[in-house]
């Protein structure tokens, strides 16, 4: 499941698109009135909900918070798949060392976790 957004509610204004960094928001009418989520473009990392200024955008049923990502150092090999598949570039290191999270870049959508080869990548939840 992804986010919805309230077509009663939505005033157009295009934040959402704007801040979703994966693509899955977009006009849904031809004068970009409206705007929807495509289920398989969103990640849920609520980013749209923060930034729509008319809380149009609502969480799936059983929706979770991440409430952090960390890498564990002793279980990374360094290959770089997290750093490639962040759309916010927070996992950064050096290949075939560790790698760590800015967590002040992250924000909280489980794919480097869902790319991890190695379960190197703890997700938790709030």
């Amino acid at each position: 499941m992804a986010f919805r957004i309230d077509e009663n509610v939505c005033v157009g204004c295009g934040g959402c698109a704007f801040t979703c960094l994966f693509g899955a928001i977009s006009a849904a009418n031809d004068d970009a009135s409206l705007y929807a989520i495509d289920d398989t473009k969103c990640v849920e990392c609520s980013q749209c909900s923060h930034v729509c200024p008319v809380s149009a955008i609502s969480a799936p049923d059983g929706y979770k918070p991440i409430k952090k990502v960390t890498i564990t150092a002793e279980k990374c090999k360094g290959c770089s798949l997290c750093s490639r598949a962040c759309k916010a570039g927070a996992p950064h290191g050096k290949i075939k060392e560790p790698f760590e999270i800015d967590q002040s870049k992250c924000f909280k959508c489980g794919v480097c976790a869902s790319k991890c080869k190695f379960g190197a990548i703890e997700v938790e939840y709030e």
